[in-house]
């Protein structure tokens, strides 16, 4: 190799294992590690550390903490067991790190980068978003399909403290092409796999994932979403989204619900705000959903809710589509939940409450099924067309069984309508 490898090791776990060291001579710590780019590249963890690298091929590596120490000839009881000797001291108070790798019998110099957990990350968003304020909220995705695990994401990335992640499904390769995990994740379940993709982006999240069946077991579904600032429900049911829309108004929560179409010819994406403005419920009606075939997760459910009926149409009643059909719904999901978590917290961001009026948005893909009608996209504003946003002024329907007597009884502590 011409050049150095390149180590990269924890600020923060560099930081601790020195103090850790108090008066001993010398501590060793077996450390995780992953060697990527043939060799080019190391990235080094503390066993107790975020498990945040699943490329590469795994070594073996040794943590050293000791005094003073210039070159790892003398560490000849390390060579036999080790691939990476990480060499840790202090000098006038300042953390000095050393690296080598083994090759044959002898050990290689390479240099040393700390990265820190948390912070730089997120650093090019300072202004437009608030780290500070992010990493002190928290919020729950219901749903970790094509679209939660994608909202996941940029959440985590944006430096949000804490995401609860909610799904019983395993990863199938049919979600490969459109879910943020990929063939390494296969039959693993979708809560678990993307949290381990979160701890990738932003080492310093807290991630619980909960293996819930929101449809028939809602008191577990309250549970995991108490205590939250945010509630996105992703899921790609009406059933399940009506229980987290009922559970989100119990607890008083904020929420953002998000639904492809069939085909993905479109979608649409509604903000819940208990008490202020109208819940699911006052937006998907009664008359509104038995005017279009009812929606089923996939093929299975079809068959498991209405086994003699689960034909051909049923089936196609399923949610499929691009991964470029769900971006859209996803990210305005996401612009609308990093408004609402950063609320109040300063930043460029909260200029969008002066133009996200809304709680309902309309967004098309194609010019088929309910939006045949519009008109073609070309140069005139005066009609809906397809790939822009509109947003529809809702009001909350007060004879609604979900979010009626619950606004009669948070209106005080909201204040009422906007």
């Amino acid at each position: 190799m011409s050049a150095r490898p390149r180590v990269f090791v924890y600020r923060e776990q560099i930081e601790e294992l020195l103090r850790a060291r108090g008066r001993e001579a010398e501590i060793r710590v077996p450390a995780a590690a992953r060697e990527l780019d043939g060799g080019e590249v190391f990235h080094v963890s503390a066993a107790d550390g975020p498990n945040i690298h699943s490329a590469g091929s795994p070594r073996r590596a040794t943590i050293v903490v000791r005094g003073l120490i210039d070159t790892a000839g003398g560490d000849q009881d390390l060579r036999a067991d080790t691939d990476i000797l990480v060499v840790l001291r202090e000098r006038d108070s300042e953390p000095i790190a050393k690296a080598y790798i083994a090759q044959g019998d002898n050990w290689i110099p390479a240099d040393v980068t700390p990265v820190p957990m948390r912070g730089e990350s997120a650093a090019r968003s300072s202004g437009l978003l608030e780290s500070t304020v992010l990493a002190a909220k928290s919020a729950a995705v219901v749903g970790i399909g094509s679209g939660g695990s994608t909202i996941a994401v940029a959440l985590a990335q944006a430096g949000v403290g804490r995401l609860v992640l909610v799904d019983r499904d395993r990863l199938e390769i049919g979600n490969i092409s459109r879910h943020a995990c990929g063939f390494g994740d296969l039959g693993r379940r979708k809560g678990a796999a993307v949290a381990d993709l979160l701890r990738g982006k932003n080492p310093a999240v807290d991630v619980a994932v909960h293996d819930i069946d929101v449809v028939r077991d809602s008191a577990a579904l309250s549970r995991a979403l108490e205590g939250v600032d945010l509630v996105i429900g992703a899921t790609d049911s009406d059933a399940s989204r009506f229980v987290v829309n009922q559970v989100g108004l119990d607890l008083s929560i904020t929420a953002l619900y998000g639904r492809v179409l069939t085909a993905a010819v479109g979608g649409d994406v509604v903000r819940v705000r208990p008490g202020v403005g109208p819940c699911l419920a006052c937006v998907y009606t009664e008359r509104f959903l038995v005017s279009r075939p009812r929606e089923y997760s996939n093929s299975a459910e079809a068959a498991e809710v209405s086994p003699a009926y689960a034909t051909d149409a049923d089936r196609a009643c399923v949610q499929v589509g691009l991964a470029s059909d769900i971006a859209p719904i996803a990210q305005l999901i996401t612009k609308l939940a990093l408004l609402e978590l950063s609320r109040g917290g300063g930043g460029h961001l909260e200029a969008l409450d002066e133009d996200l009026l809304s709680d309902f948005y309309v967004w098309a893909n194609r010019r088929e099924g309910m939006y045949e009608g519009w008109q073609r996209m070309g140069f005139s504003y005066d009609k809906p067309s397809i790939l822009r946003w509109y947003g529809a002024e809702l009001e909350r329907r007060h004879d609604c069984a979900a979010c009626g007597a619950s606004s009669a009884r948070t209106t005080g502590f909201f204040g009422g309508a906007r």
